[in-house]
């Protein structure tokens, strides 16, 4: 059993097998001593608690599943692709506001859970036009993969989406300055 502290200050208590599935949590557990995970409380103040909650109802569904070939593809996946391979659980699960699914988004990445993450990307790919234009920018500022993932799906004649995703790509080549 392992203890995150999440960015509202609340703490979950976790086992460690629903947690496997994160890149994050792993490299943690790694970094630390046997002795001292089942005490140690792990700050996660990059996610909130009620979307740590949701992340772990998707865990608990999927923990003795294997994860799909599409997942560690290593290029882009086109979003019908995903939306062919991806089991009614998940879109049911993924039934939500679509905010909801911005803030998941932001928790799978935040916790680097590419499967999770991939499926909230599609969804919102698909929803796009629901989001309003800042929505939008934000999410294609703050999420990389949502950017890898537009770029394959938008069609070259959607105009102001490319627009985004050129401005995206301007701005990360004058970060990495």
């Amino acid at each position: 059993m392992m203890s995150f502290e999440t960015k509202d200050g609340k703490i979950i208590h976790v086992e460690l097998e629903l947690m496997n599935r994160s890149n994050v949590i792993r490299a943690m557990c790694r970094a630390c001593p046997e002795e001292s995970t089942d005490d140690a409380i792990i700050p996660l103040h990059g996610i909130r608690s009620e979307v740590l909650l949701k992340i772990l109802i998707w865990a608990e569904f999927h923990k003795d599943d294997k994860e799909p070939q599409w997942v560690n593809k290593p290029n882009p996946v086109p979003a019908l692709e995903i939306e062919v391979q991806t089991g009614d659980w998940d879109k049911e699960f993924l039934r939500e506001d679509l905010n909801n699914i911005c803030e998941l988004l932001e928790g799978a990445n935040y916790l680097e859970i590419n499967w999770l993450m991939k499926l909230c990307i599609q969804k919102i790919f698909f929803n796009r036009e629901r989001l309003t234009s800042y929505q939008w920018n934000t999410y294609l500022k703050n999420v990389q993969a949502l950017v890898e993932f537009a770029v394959v799906g938008v069609p070259p004649n959607f105009e102001s989406l490319n627009r985004d995703v050129d401005w995206y790509g301007h701005q990360m080549l004058n970060f990495c300055k």
